[in-house]
């Protein structure tokens, strides 16, 4: 199982071992979504919680008595979506046999900047429930498959571009914390956030500047990280050390650019502290990472 897929699942428990597993599912991902499709119906036999930190939807083709959610039981209802937050232990709370559904993971960090794209505001909660699995959605995850599978030039940007309408429609779909109506210019402070947002967007690959960053948005450095960690979920430095691990992994894609090219070019200032960092959030070293990349 590639880093990714780890990252995206978790390590387990899982209710049957993951070799067999994998021989049962077809996956299809990117960087940000990940999407299981079993090949045929799974037995769960035993009960197995574990977590991750990325979102699941499942989507249960036949009704799933016995899912649980930290611990307690639900009922995932067939064609219709559960959602499970981040770090919300979940698996199966009895057994269910010859079970069919898709998985859809989406990575914490790349939801919630669409959610603070949209809202203002960060760190997603979703209501436990089943919601309606529409067209729209369907066609979309058809889409992303279609694409992963078939190889053509831009499947990168069409990946990214389809991760990106589905992580919205399920941010408009399922109830959640987000605020029900939002306008850009409701709020003279969120505005000159946002305008801090896209100086750290212009200069992630260049050297940080805090102060810069905090008159951006009209704010002493000191009010400013809070006000941005009140905003965004993260400080300013988290946020700008997220930019830079996100744009070192597409830059790790290609062969023609030497790690230590890929460090600098992303505004790390050395070679140890870039390695540090880089398995601190994926979890492998940048040569690791290249490695599994390549070995898809």
């Amino acid at each position: 199982m590639g880093i990714d897929q780890l990252h995206m699942m978790g390590k387990g428990p899982y209710p049957l071992p993951m070799n067999r597993f994998m021989k049962k599912v077809d996956i299809c991902m990117d960087t940000n979504v990940f999407i299981t499709i079993p090949k045929s119906g799974i037995d769960f036999l035993e009960k197995a919680q574990h977590t991750h930190d990325s979102y699941e939807f499942v989507i249960p083709y036949t009704v799933m008595p016995y899912l649980s959610l930290e611990k307690k039981r639900h009922v995932g209802e067939k064609n219709k979506i559960t959602p499970i937050n981040s770090g919300q232990a979940h698996g199966p709370h009895d057994r269910m046999l010859n079970t069919h559904l898709i998985a859809l993971n989406i990575d914490n960090d790349f939801l919630n900047e669409i959610a603070h794209s949209i809202y203002g505001k960060s760190n997603v909660c979703f209501k436990q429930g089943n919601y309606s699995f529409g067209n729209a959605l369907k066609t979309l995850i058809q889409m992303f498959v279609e694409e992963h599978r078939n190889v053509q030039p831009g499947r990168r940007l069409v990946l990214k571009s389809l991760s990106t309408q589905i992580a919205a429609h399920l941010l408009r779909q399922i109830e959640n914390n987000m605020p029900v109506s939002f306008h850009p210019g409701y709020n003279t402070t969120k505005k000159n956030l946002d305008k801090a947002i896209e100086y750290l967007r212009d200069e992630y690959d260049e050297k940080y500047s805090l102060e810069e960053a905090a008159k951006a948005a009209h704010l002493s450095p000191y009010y400013f990280i809070k006000a941005f960690k009140s905003h965004t979920g993260k400080t300013p430095y988290e946020y700008i050390t997220y930019l830079r691990i996100q744009n070192a992994k597409e830059l790790l894609v290609s062969n023609n650019i030497s790690i230590t090219e890929v460090c600098f070019k992303c505004g790390f200032n050395s070679l140890s502290n870039f390695t540090t960092l880089f398995k601190r959030r994926v979890g492998v070293t940048p040569s690791q990472y290249r490695r599994i990349i390549h070995n898809k």
